[in-house]
């Protein structure tokens, strides 16, 4: 989304998706579940309920940042991670990601309708201005991305800033009646683009609820003054114009609501945005995905809750939506987290027994039984074996000797979803 030039832009495109490809992200390097997401226990039990969460768009969806093409393993972290942590505060969520960089409205509607089809299609169908080295994963992945829409409970829309990305450079140049044309048909070609798109996902999946952002404006006005006022109110047509393709086609019953992205923005563009005039990269700053998140949060919930600040360096574990409070802080071993057992037992609701002679603790969870022994590289669920890479370890507390386990094998025993958020420094785990 680098408003020069095009063939600059897709230049820099290039070298954008190229460095995108060193993410680690789990199922490869296109859609699935980004790197730190959840890792769904093996459940025996009752299906367990789980909101399922889809990201379509472009390099908003992705959490694109300039400063990721510095850093030798770089991770985005974007208004997409936030809404997943989110719904971990509420219950269990899966999040698929497929934003994909470079796309335009155009790009969007041909990628849904071929995913609704099953058809196969060329990454270069989707008119993207990035050549991205991910094309054939993007191509091969319809047939799950496909599953994916049709069991979602929440889509989300990023789409319309590589459509209206000309008037950075050309909209100061025309006389206002070819800058009214301009827009007008910009707004036109994205109305009918994204209007064919929702309706493809409301008959993939009429239950979904659908948000799709308005675009902020991202010039602060000290860059450009004379053009700020003429980007502004563009912003406000577009706005208007998503709220009344949302209005539209909620009319059966489907929810099609809008993340009023737009408004926060105003008069707070330098802060929220990495805009420069040499190259005018418009992503969001950190702050920038914070609101964002926060207004579709809100959009789908009614509520966003507040992270809690990281100060101290420590990890955050969340049980059921409940912040674990002890004064027997989590320690980490071999990239291992471990916990002391009778708090994080209590707060998932289990119970546990100590065994002194043969120092096993064994955790009792609905039908489960699970059993670690002190020191040892087994323990077992139900009687049946697990190999343990991180075993269980007494640590001296005060005067007190606690029973640390490890959180991962813990939560997986008892068949709870356990789910580390590197980026915001939080653990959640839900049954």
């Amino acid at each position: 989304m680098k408003y020069q030039p095009r063939t600059k832009r897709r230049a820099i495109a290039v070298t954008v998706m190229a460095c995108m490809l060193c993410m680690s992200w789990a199922g490869g390097a296109y859609a699935a579940v980004p790197a730190g997401s959840a890792v769904e226990a093996k459940d025996t039990q009752a299906a367990v309920s789980e909101l399922r969460y889809v990201a379509l768009g472009d390099s908003l969806t992705v959490g694109f940042e300039p400063q990721l093409l510095k850093e030798k393993n770089p991770v985005p972290y974007g208004f997409v991670d936030r809404v997943l942590e989110q719904a971990l505060y509420k219950g269990r969520a899966k999040l698929s990601n497929y934003g994909i960089l470079g796309l335009t409205s155009e790009g969007l509607r041909i990628y849904v309708k071929s995913i609704q089809s099953g058809e196969a299609f060329k990454y270069a169908d989707l008119k993207s201005i990035a050549a991205d080295p991910r094309a054939a994963s993007i191509e091969q992945g319809i047939a799950q991305a496909k599953a994916d829409i049709e069991q979602a409970n929440v889509i989300t829309i990023t789409i319309g800033g590589n459509d209206f990305g000309a008037l950075l450079n050309e909209m100061s140049d025309l006389a206002d009646d070819k800058a009214k044309g301009l827009v007008d048909g910009l707004i036109e070609q994205y109305t009918t683009n994204v209007t064919e798109t929702v309706k493809m996902l409301k008959e993939m999946n009429p239950k979904a609820t659908i948000i799709i952002a308005d675009q902020y404006q991202p010039l602060p006005k000290y860059q450009r003054e004379a053009l700020y006022q003429k980007l502004m109110d563009v912003a406000d047509q577009f706005t208007s114009t998503i709220d009344g393709m949302a209005k539209a086609l909620s009319d059966d019953g489907t929810e099609i609501k809008v993340a009023h992205v737009a408004e926060l923005f105003k008069g707070r563009e330098g802060e929220l945005t990495h805009t420069n005039l040499m190259e005018q990269d418009i992503h969001p700053t950190q702050k920038g995905y914070e609101l964002m998140a926060k207004s579709f949060a809100e959009s789908i919930w009614g509520t966003y809750r507040e992270p809690k600040p990281d100060n101290t360096g420590v990890t955050t574990i969340v049980v059921k939506g409940q912040e674990l409070v002890t004064k027997n802080l989590p320690t980490v071993r071999n990239n291992r987290t471990f916990v002391a057992i009778k708090d994080i037992v209590d707060a998932m609701g289990a119970t546990s027994k100590w065994d002194n002679k043969t120092s096993t603790a064994t955790i009792f969870y609905g039908d489960r039984v699970l059993t670690l022994p002190i020191g040892s590289k087994s323990a077992s669920v139900n009687g049946q074996p697990l190999v343990v890479d991180a075993p269980a370890f007494l640590l001296k507390v005060g005067q007190e000797q606690k029973t640390y386990v490890p959180l991962r094998l813990l939560a997986d025993g008892l068949g709870f979803q356990i789910e580390n958020r590197t980026k915001a420094h939080t653990v959640f785990i839900n049954p």
